[in-house]
């Protein structure tokens, strides 16, 4: 769960549509520690602030925020690449890359963030040329 909780806590943000300012208020904490546990690099979250976020995810599937909040961080580190991701999911997984545009972008993360791949090899996969 500690690997996953920045994109839990991501997927939160980006679902509800809060910002880290008002997600921080909800936690009582101050913004930088949101930050950072959306960086993953808040490494040990205390018992009370993972109480806090429990409850605050508990009416949503957790598995789904993930998803969201994994595919919100793959764009994000892809940057001007992240085409190339979305060709090597086609050429991996088969998704098709059109099909991906329709969806509501929030769907559209989710499909990206539940590929069990590493994000890297798909975007060598998206970068090779078909001659």
């Amino acid at each position: 769960m500690e690997e996953d909780l920045k994109y839990l806590v991501l997927g939160y943000r980006k679902h509800t549509g809060i910002t880290q300012g008002g997600l921080a208020r909800k936690l009582e904490v101050p913004s930088d520690i949101v930050v950072a546990l959306e960086m993953g690099s808040y490494k040990y979250p205390t018992e009370r602030l993972m109480n806090k976020i429990g409850k605050l995810t508990s009416e949503f599937d957790k598995n789904d925020l993930i998803y969201i909040g994994r595919g919100y961080r793959i764009r994000d580190e892809m940057g001007p690449y992240f085409k190339y991701f979305i060709r090597g999911l086609e050429k991996m997984k088969g998704m098709d890359p059109t099909e991906l545009e329709e969806l509501p972008s929030e769907e559209c993360y989710r499909a990206i963030g539940s590929v069990n791949l590493d994000e890297f090899e798909v975007l060598q996969a998206g970068r090779v040329v078909e001659s």
